[in-house]
């Protein structure tokens, strides 16, 4: 009899959650597992709620008015404000209960920090819950967050973090989880992103008289991508000549790194490319992916970089070193970055061909993750 799994997540967008769901997904053995997939909220682009259809769980009509609504949001949102009422819980609970009752969930995976962990703590507990951890979470939650999280971690069974530096994040904060808590690397479906990385080849884009660097991700400030044009200006017009740097991705710091560019006058070397639902060929073609964040937890790009043997190169941030092994790639700090970047393109000493061709040979193993996926739900 198959076991009734149910992931509940924030939203349809873009970002690390779902891309970690999506891979899981078509890993996770059918013949073992019934999925269902419920969204908090209905925002994001279509694509999410393309490749999740099939698991998409409907609503009430309640939660559909009163939740989903743009208007009846808007409402509630300024009686939120004047009234002093701080959350959801009502609505949640009764939606988690009305949920189990139609389903019988086995367990319930709440599959991002923040809102779904809240929701999927007012299942009933009968059912195993799973808390899923995709940030660092001593960075992300602040001493509000961190008081109010207390209480709802204390009714999960597992915790599970994406990295063991992500882990030991969590522990510092809550060290009474500790026994309850693990990691998990994301699983990657390596065969699909290298077909899709096949797909749009041309990648008309891409200029091949240049070096080709990329970065992709969120327009977010942790991400740092507003720094990318005072790494290459740092590098001097010899290289910078020689560049051209790519970045795939939307969000709120597009306008700040517009104006970087335009600062250093670097229109013709940074190219925004905005979001694309298959960023894999560019990747594949580029010659090198900088990773500029401030902060990871597990960096989905670093391991995709690597399925597609393009060279790494992340900022030193903890989980960089747990994550980018020396013959895949180079941590190092931002201000190092324009130092280091002209010595790959100049390949001294052959720092940049070696990597290249022992990076040829990584190959990304799901079989020991599924395994433990498996144990836990």
């Amino acid at each position: 009899m198959k076991k009734e799994i149910l992931f509940v997540i924030p939203e349809y967008s873009h970002g690390g959650t779902n891309k970690s769901l999506e891979n899981l997904l078509s890993l996770l053995d059918k013949d073992k597992y019934s999925i269902h997939i419920y969204s908090i909220h209905e925002d994001g682009g279509k694509y999410y709620r393309e490749v999740f259809k099939d698991y998409i769980l409907k609503k009430s009509l309640t939660y559909r008015f009163s939740h989903d609504n743009y208007l009846t949001r808007k409402i509630a949102n300024l009686y939120k404000k004047y009234a002093g009422w701080k959350d959801w819980r009502k609505l949640y609970r009764r939606e988690a209960m009305l949920l189990q009752k139609n389903n019988r969930f086995d367990t319930v995976v709440a599959f991002q920090e923040g809102a779904a962990t809240y929701f999927a703590s007012y299942f009933s507990k009968k059912v195993r819950k799973i808390a899923w951890i995709h940030c660092d979470y001593k960075d992300w939650a602040n001493k509000r967050q961190q008081e109010k999280d207390k209480r709802i971690y204390e009714l999960y069974d597992k915790i599970v973090c994406v990295s063991e530096t992500a882990r030991e994040s969590f522990c510092k904060v809550f060290p009474e989880y500790e026994d309850k808590s693990t990691f998990v690397y994301n699983t990657l479906d390596s065969g699909t992103i290298k077909r899709m990385s096949d797909q749009d080849s041309a990648t008309p884009d891409l200029d091949e008289d240049y070096f080709k660097i990329i970065s992709v991700g969120r327009l977010s400030f942790v991400k740092q991508f507003h720094k990318i044009p005072s790494i290459i200006n740092a590098m001097g017009n010899e290289i910078s000549n020689r560049i051209r740097w790519y970045i795939i991705g939307s969000g709120v710091q597009e306008k700040r790194i517009s104006k970087e560019i335009e600062k250093y006058g670097l229109e013709n070397v940074v190219v925004m490319l905005g979001q694309k639902d298959n960023p894999y060929p560019y990747i594949k073609r580029s010659d090198l992916y900088v990773c500029t964040s401030s902060s990871e937890s597990y960096s989905y790009t670093i391991f995709e970089s690597k399925i597609l043997h393009t060279p790494v190169m992340s900022n030193s941030f903890p989980v960089a070193y747990e994550v980018l092994e020396k013959n895949c790639g180079w941590v190092c700090s931002i201000d190092e970055m324009p130092s280091l970047i002209t010595d790959l393109i100049n390949d001294k000493d052959g720092i940049y061909s070696d990597v290249k061709k022992s990076i040829e040979g990584y190959e990304y193993d799901n079989k020991s993750i599924i395994e433990k996926i498996d144990e836990l739900i």
